[in-house]
């Protein structure tokens, strides 16, 4: 079953029943009964497929976007406005250093908005996890 169609054949069907609180029936309330009743036929067969909507393996309850290559909003707007990578040589302390030297504008001009915000992630790690990533670990003196 594909849950993407639910909500569509739950308006289709709410919409079937506002015309039973109808008092007159005329030619042109019963082709439009037919309409709704065709479209909610529809909406069952598109929900009995296996096929989602948006083709996505990373968002399949996710909004579709007809546009994006496999159908999904959410990775369309990421092949729209790709991020600048995280450079081969990033090291989180020099990023650090140009953040508060010279604001975020700057080290985000400079770096990239990934880097920046790796940079401020791992700034706020403890300082033996900050060695793995490039920065220098606070010496440790045992004798304390």
């Amino acid at each position: 079953m594909n849950p993407d169609y639910l909500p569509p054949l739950g308006a289709s069907l709410r919409a079937l029943g506002d015309f039973a609180a109808r008092h007159e029936v005329n030619d042109d309330t019963l082709a439009a009964i037919a309409a709704e009743l065709d479209t909610a036929r529809s909406l069952v067969r598109s929900a009995q497929g296996e096929v989602r909507a948006n083709r996505c393996a990373r968002h399949p309850g996710g909004p579709v976007d007809p546009t994006a290559r496999n159908g999904c909003l959410l990775c369309g707007t990421q092949q729209r406005r790709p991020a600048r990578p995280v450079p081969d040589d990033f090291v989180p302390g020099e990023v650090l250093r140009v953040l508060q030297e010279h604001g975020q504008d700057a080290a985000t001009e400079m770096f990239g908005p990934q880097a920046v915000t790796r940079a401020v992630a791992l700034g706020g790690r403890h300082p033996s996890t900050q060695q793995q990533r490039g920065i220098p670990a606070v010496p440790h003196d045992e004798s304390e």
